[in-house]
């Protein structure tokens, strides 16, 4: 659905007149894990100009489960904290929808 939104946002308001990015933390970072099903869309959504922030703090959850930090699509930018990139992306005005 994350994507969706976001191609929706991008198509309507088009690359040049909005910035769209998502972060994934959570059980929704495994959308961002290199063999995801929904790799090669997030490519192709990069490549229109939606960033993909990863958290770190969920990288490292789920380090413990995997025994090895998760693979991410090359896109993917790894943040600090996913909650903490939101508060920062608000106050520089980006609205926060959540699927």
């Amino acid at each position: 659905m994350v994507l969706n939104n976001a191609a929706n946002v991008l198509n309507y308001f088009g690359p040049d007149k909005v910035q769209v990015v998502v972060v994934a933390y959570g059980p929704g970072l495994k959308m961002l894990f290199k063999n995801s099903k929904m790799a090669a869309r997030i490519q192709s959504l990069n490549a229109e100009g939606v960033e993909f922030d990863a958290c770190h703090n969920t990288m490292l959850g789920f380090k413990k489960k995997l025994g090895h930090l998760p693979k991410l699509v090359d896109s993917a930018v790894v943040v600090p904290g996913g909650i903490v990139r939101i508060m920062q992306l608000e106050a520089h005005g980006f609205r926060y929808i959540k699927p």
